[in-house]
């Protein structure tokens, strides 16, 4: 991974006090309507994302952008799955392509996306997953090369910000292995079809995309042509993390509304906070949550201090999404009939959180890849170990 050294202190409490008070003041209010409707009134978030800084968060200072470091940034990736699911989404994959220009993009690349990227006119989209293969290394698009340029054929599925990116980071086949192709939105032979609606992360759009020999420039090639695949998987270890911060993000504001409603709900003369059962229940996510968090900001952390991720990415993401789905279990138990209805956010909470399960690989992956650093002997957990 490429150097991030982050803002100083005083930089980033200024940019995180200033986006908490816009989230929770004025965006709050307003979610749950916006995904009843499964509509985002971009015309009124966009601007604003632009302002707080939220298209460039991760984007080098001198391409525009904020230049957070890693450790800076998961920050917001958990305050925006705590407050929206769609919100949460459609930023996440922003600024996972963002990362992918600033990692693998040419400078030329970098000098004319990254300061659009980073103000918002332009989104890069990640394409790797196929609805007949997997994620790796069995997926079925090809780009074959004529000359100087490659014919991409293929199709990609559930590719999230396929209504408003404007280029694509297509995984694909080609001479040398697997590489990663740039792919503008209106080139030739390019359709883009909508998919059925999701269970969560509502005014986020997931789409399919379609490439019937496309011709792409052979300097739109991300990276080295042939080590596409490792370079993606590497760029999704490290959004892992952020996945894992979104669990976390989730598993915060549910504690948080299950202990205002403990000390609200009153049963037989007393609040249910008194009943031992309850009690018990709190303490379960409070346990959980104050895990996945420290789990998840050593991963990020070592990430910044190596420059690359390891297998704490796969990990750190594997406890999260077991720890938010159990803490999501609970406060439902804890609001009772009442957390099933859209009258507290728990419903919608519960429904988002679940797509943390897919995101960046599912719990097989993670597993069979901790499993193989294992029994290769590559990870002790120490700090002594390398990859």
């Amino acid at each position: 991974m490429g150097f991030y050294p982050g803002i100083s202190d005083q930089e980033y409490e200024k940019l995180k006090r200033d986006a908490h008070e816009y989230m929770w003041g004025e965006l709050d209010p307003l979610v749950g309507e916006w995904d009843r409707l499964g509509k985002l009134p971009r015309e009124k978030l966009w601007p604003e994302f632009r302002k707080y800084g939220f298209w460039g968060l991760i984007i080098p200072k001198e391409y525009g952008g904020v230049g957070l470091s890693h450790e800076q940034y998961v920050w917001f990736e958990k305050e925006w799955a705590k407050l929206s699911g769609g919100i949460r989404v459609i930023l996440h994959v922003h600024n996972l392509g963002a990362e992918i220009i600033s990692e693998l993009g040419t400078e030329k690349m970098k000098e004319e996306l990254l300061p659009q990227i980073a103000r918002g006119e332009v989104s890069v989209a990640f394409a790797l997953t196929e609805r007949n293969a997997g994620t790796g290394r069995d997926i079925k698009s090809e780009a074959k090369k004529e000359g100087n340029k490659y014919i991409l054929n293929g199709e990609k599925h559930l590719i999230t910000n396929a209504d408003f990116a404007k280029y694509f980071v297509v995984v694909c086949r080609s001479p040398n292995g697997w590489s990663q192709l740039l792919v503008p939105r209106d080139t030739e032979g390019f359709l883009i079809k909508d998919m059925p609606e999701t269970m969560g992360c509502r005014g986020g759009y997931h789409g399919i995309l379609e490439f019937h020999n496309c011709e792409i420039p052979e300097e739109n090639i991300l990276g080295v042509e042939g080590r596409g695949l490792d370079d993606a998987i590497r760029v999704l270890r490290v959004s892992r993390i952020y996945i894992a911060a979104n669990a976390v993000g989730v598993c915060e504001r549910c504690l948080e509304l299950s202990l205002k409603r403990a000390k609200e709900r009153v049963t037989f003369g007393k609040p249910i906070a008194k009943r031992q059962a309850i009690q018990g229940y709190l303490s379960e996510m409070a346990t959980l949550t104050y895990c996945a968090r420290v789990a998840m900001l050593d991963a990020i952390k070592k990430v910044d201090e190596r420059g690359e991720p390891g297998t704490e990415a796969d990990l750190c993401k594997l406890f999260a999404i077991e720890a938010v789905k159990r803490v999501t279990d609970l406060a439902l138990l804890i609001h009772g009939g009442l957390g099933y209805t859209r009258e507290y956010p728990i419903e919608r909470l519960y429904r988002d959180c679940r797509l943390n399960w897919l995101e960046e690989g599912t719990p097989t992956i993670h597993k069979f890849e901790a499993a193989r650093l294992l029994l290769q002997g590559k990870y002790t957990g120490d700090e002594s170990y390398t990859f």
